[in-house]
């Protein structure tokens, strides 16, 4: 465990700004999302005629590296702050920032940079700017949270709990896991390898909510044991780890369907996805952890007020 890396905990507006965006656009990744087509539609009306219209069509794909330039803005108090110190950098400074972390890096930077604050500043006027302020204090309060509990935990063990079964492995050549907070993406965890460095957009599903709400994690788990084929893939990884190939064979499923079935047992935090240096899950595990959770979150349910 010579080469376990450290943790950095991140949080900014602008961060949840990009990230609402992302999910609002990137259609593919809807069903997994605890904001769905109704969140979608009610955002749509919220938006010019105009600007709706070319938001369908788009399809923005420079999120990851907008998040790295998040982290390294001296202004980011506020989504305007940002923007205005993006919109006021050259070009060539944006590629500085980002040659450490990225290998391949767009040579139209000018151009991307303005379209991307075109969207961010329209979308931060029309619906960013009007969210309920207690999302964005109940991110801030999972970040302060997160930074007391660093030194308290393993780095690998507090990647593990906070994205409900994300296992970055150690590698020599991985330094650095920064840990941020959103919510516009739960369940899911949005997680990017660069150079030396990951960075993990983890999901604060209750942040919209006034108390907790323990249905949030309680469903997802009971709809994944009520599913035959999903127990079977759980025996199979309380015996050993699995590839997808292996589990494969063991199911006797097309490898579409077992990958489906993997990614509803990683959300509801049933079994951890391991990754070994790049975005691409090297192995699954059963995160023995939930047999304990579950009558914790059953008892929570029956005895919460509706």
């Amino acid at each position: 465990m010579n080469d376990m890396y450290s943790i950095r905990v991140e949080w900014s507006p602008a961060y949840e700004c990009i990230i609402s965006l992302y999910t609002y656009i990137y259609e593919k990744e809807r069903k997994h999302y605890l904001l769905g087509t109704a969140w979608k539609e009610e955002t749509k009306r919220m938006l010019p005629a105009s600007f709706a219209d070319e938001l369908a069509d788009e399809r923005w794909e420079v999120l990851h590296r907008l998040v790295l330039l998040v982290a390294q803005s001296p202004q980011t108090k506020s989504v305007e702050e940002f923007l205005g110190w993006l919109e006021s950098i050259p070009p060539g400074e944006i590629y500085e920032r980002l040659a450490p972390w990225v290998e391949t890096i767009p040579l139209n930077l000018g151009e991307i940079r303005d379209h991307s604050l075109s969207l961010l500043t329209r979308w931060n006027e029309h619906y960013f700017s009007k969210l309920e302020p207690r999302i964005l204090q109940s991110l801030q309060r999972s970040a302060d949270e997160l930074t007391a509990r660093v030194k308290e935990m393993p780095p690998i063990d507090l990647v593990d709990q906070v994205t409900n079964g994300i296992w970055i492995e150690p590698m020599a050549d991985l330094r650095e896991v920064v840990l941020i907070p959103q919510y516009h993406s739960a369940h899911s965890s949005v997680l990017d390898f660069y150079r030396g460095l990951a960075t993990c957009m983890y999901p604060v599903k209750d942040a919209a909510m006034t108390r907790p709400q323990p249905l949030l994690e309680l469903l997802p788990i009971t709809q994944c044991l009520a599913d035959e084929k999903r127990l079977q893939i759980l025996r199979c990884l309380a015996k050993k780890t699995c590839t997808l190939g292996e589990l494969q064979k063991q199911v006797s499923l097309a490898k579409s369907t077992v990958h489906h079935h993997v990614t509803a047992l990683r959300r509801a935090g049933v079994i951890r996805a391991h990754y070994t240096g790049s975005t691409t899950i090297s192995y699954y595990s059963l995160r023995e952890s939930f047999v304990e959770r579950l009558p914790v979150l059953l008892r929570s349910f029956f005895h919460t007020p509706e």
